[in-house]
């Protein structure tokens, strides 16, 4: 019609040429064709929009497979998904958004072998274990995050109504007759990280947490003093520093303090507390002898377990957590150290050769405030030290990576306490001397395969209730990240 209508009006503007002024006739013949030329593009335009709608709609709903003739849903865009979310789930997505979950599932081997003690007390042994963990992290916004983990694990012995009395392990053994396994709240926590604007001087980060968390004493120590499944319950503030930037060498620092509850029903004596000081710094640098900077970690800490060693506080119902700190005074309330504040200074050196990642570190701790303990054997001032030293070499990032290490450690029975440390580490914590070899291979990025050995002394041979042993420990671990 359109078309039509632009012949008609050329062939009137023809037969009335002559009869008029013909500028005029000019003018508004011209004027009438840019008016149905505007006309037309409108009609034009609208057109292409509704092929174009229509195309993308049957794109939306199905795409046909060329070969095989199978119907694949066709990409979207963001604004499409979040569109469809919103109405599928009543505007719930923004809830969801920044919503970060994570977890993991471990299937454990696990032999033991005993090479000298009562018999009784030490045959071999070989049992299944799994670890399973879930849990998510929601951003707010920059300044405040909140999160909570479940984990699995084992309920305690008669008296401590069911709870689990190991806060060093989240394994459960496969055992007691197809029975249900417990899970058990292993992180609930929210972390304030304020925003102060502008960087005031060397003051990068500030951190604030509340609740049952991630211990933030990691960082600068060891298996030595903490086994990695321990979550603290209470409150920590951490403070990230900045000192040097320059091309060849960067020095960052940091300084962490913690507020921690560990029994606050004490009838007698006060409850029990850790008070801890973390303050470590982290030299990066760059040198021509290897293709990656050379990466310093130095930590020094401080360790107040507050009461914990007296009136009972180490003990969860009739469960005692002194594992390998000695109990052989007579007093079942009381462990024989007294008291542990104890003090950790912790050195790690990675180098990157042929850049391949090597690290090396070394990990003293004692408990100058501790008593030597009354029985003959540990009588020494000796077992208020704890000394380790390893090597680890690659590392697991993405599949096909590896990495091998080895650790000695030697730790006295009064050094640290033996509540919170490696539970792997023979069969009572502090107390204990010898190797760990461990190797790991990343399957896939998600699938780990793992294995450790442990050759473990008791250096507490000879004392009340602690039999004259040594342990050797064999693991292997299939680990899927999720």
């Amino acid at each position: 019609m359109a078309v039509l209508s632009f012949l008609m009006t050329f062939v009137f503007a023809s037969n009335s040429w002559a009869e008029t002024d013909p500028m005029a006739k000019l003018t508004s013949m011209v004027s009438d064709m840019q008016k149905q030329m505007a006309q037309m593009q409108k009609v034009i335009n609208d057109q292409n929009s509704k092929l174009h709608d229509l195309e993308s709609r049957q794109a939306r709903i199905q795409v046909a497979a060329p070969s095989s003739g199978e119907v694949k849903a066709a990409p979207m865009s963001d604004y499409d998904f979040g569109q469809m979310l919103d109405t599928a789930t009543g505007g719930a997505q923004k809830w969801l958004k920044d919503l970060k979950f994570s977890g993991d599932l471990r299937l454990r081997y696990e032999a033991f072998n005993y090479g000298s003690g009562n018999p009784s007390e030490t045959d071999d042994r070989n049992r299944f274990r799994y670890r399973l963990r879930y849990g998510f992290e929601k951003t707010f916004n920059p300044q405040m995050k909140v999160g909570f983990a479940l984990a699995s694990g084992e309920s305690g012995a008669s008296g401590s109504n069911g709870l689990n009395v190991d806060p060093t392990s989240t394994n459960t053994t496969f055992d007691n007759n197809f029975n249900f396994k417990p899970i058990y709240i292993e992180r609930a926590y929210g972390t304030y990280t304020p925003n102060f604007g502008a960087k005031k001087g060397i003051l990068e980060k500030t951190e604030i947490t509340a609740g049952k968390a991630t211990n933030p004493f990691e960082k600068g120590s060891t298996d030595m003093v903490w086994d990695r499944d321990v979550k603290p319950e209470g409150a920590y503030e951490k403070f990230d520093f900045k000192l040097i930037d320059s091309e060849d060498l960067k020095l960052n620092a940091y300084v962490t303090l913690g507020q921690f509850v560990l029994d606050e029903d004490a009838t007698t004596g006060g409850d029990a507390n850790l008070f801890g000081y973390q303050f470590g710094f982290n030299p990066v640098i760059y040198t021509p002898l290897f293709e990656r900077p050379v990466d310093i970690t130095q930590a020094f800490s401080l360790y107040d377990f507050s009461n914990f060693a007296r009136k009972s506080n180490f003990l969860i119902g009739t469960t005692s957590l002194a594992r390998g700190n000695p109990n052989v005074d007579g007093l079942g309330t009381e462990l024989d150290a007294g008291q542990f504040k104890v003090i950790e200074y912790y050195s790690e050196v990675a180098i990157y050769p042929g850049g391949m990642p090597v690290r090396f570190h070394m990990d003293l701790a004692g408990n100058p405030a501790g008593n030597p303990s009354t029985d003959s054997v540990t009588n020494s001032h000796f077992e208020n030290l704890a000394a380790g030293f390893g090597v680890k070499l690659g590392g697991i990032v993405k599949k096909g990576d590896w990495e091998l290490g080895y650790q000695y450690k030697r730790i006295g029975a009064n050094s640290v306490v033996g509540a919170f440390n490696d539970s792997d580490f023979g069969d009572g914590h502090a107390g204990k001397a010898g190797s760990v070899i461990k190797a790991a291979y990343a399957i896939t990025d998600a699938i780990t395969l793992n294995g450790a050995m442990f050759f473990v002394d008791n250096l507490n041979s000879g004392t009340a209730g602690i039999i004259d042993q040594h342990q050797n420990r064999f693991q292997i671990d299939l680990s899927w990240k999720f």
